[in-house]
């Protein structure tokens, strides 16, 4: 399933695009949960939370903050995900060009262009083919999302774990057992029974730690030295297979 936001100011306006959206994207066969905001702040609020949404449908001109401010602000968080702007002014087309927009639809073309703008947007979206992992805290039952290609390392602290990302960083109410079931399909490994790091960020294996992209270091057990020399090596043979 994907999370799409339909951004726009004018609620009835709004309600038409995403109930629209939903009933094509339904007819292809493709699973999308909306949700809708009706200012820039509030998405972006939501967005600073860390919920992930692979496809963004917005207006341009929006009080408090315009559709272009809004996606900039996108690009730092997500720059993943999928914007497309719905607008009738049309001179503003060239003005998003810099926020790299998947497509510029006018309203008033807009149920013409829905048939062939839901499947391009599958078609990317199968392209891209992120992998979105959502975990839920158990006690407050908050859901937060996560792109696995983003995520550098897990660290547990007490009761709690941070999802250290490349661009941020997110303490989660859950103990770190419960994220490595969560993960086990995945290219993880444990070094220290305080940390999950991902293959994909490590630079190299140091005496007693991981040396990470970022020149981070994390800690190495010392009685998992050699296992995680190994895995590494296999995970490295893999890649380039």
């Amino acid at each position: 399933m994907y999370h799409a936001a339909v951004c726009e100011d004018e609620k009835e306006i709004a309600s038409y695009i995403m109930k629209t959206l939903a009933n094509e994207f339904q007819q292809n066969n493709v699973q999308v949960e909306f949700d809708l905001f009706y200012n820039g702040n509030q998405l972006l609020s939501m967005m600073d939370e860390h919920y992930h949404f692979d496809i963004v449908f917005m207006d341009i001109e929006m009080p408090e903050i315009d559709g272009i401010s809004i996606c900039r602000k996108i690009r730092q968080m997500n720059e993943d995900a999928l914007v497309v702007f719905i607008s009738n002014k049309d001179e503003l087309v060239f003005s998003t060009f810099e926020v790299q927009p998947f497509r510029f639809v006018r309203k008033s073309h807009f149920d013409q262009l829905l048939p062939s703008l839901v499947p391009a947007i599958i078609t990317e979206l199968n392209r891209r083919n992120p992998a979105i992992i959502r975990i839920m805290e158990p006690r407050s039952k908050d859901l937060f999302s996560f792109d696995i290609n983003h995520i550098q390392f897990i660290e547990a602290q007490g009761k709690n774990c941070q999802i250290h990302c490349t661009n941020n960083t997110t303490e989660i109410k859950i103990s770190l057992s419960e994220i490595e079931q969560l993960l086990v399909d995945y290219d993880f490994i444990k070094p220290h029974r305080s940390y999950l790091v991902n293959y994909k960020f490590i630079n190299a294996i140091k005496k007693n730690s991981i040396e990470l992209s970022n020149a981070e270091l994390i800690p190495i057990s010392r009685n998992r030295i050699d296992e995680v020399k190994h895995l590494f090596i296999q995970y490295t043979n893999r890649s380039l297979s």
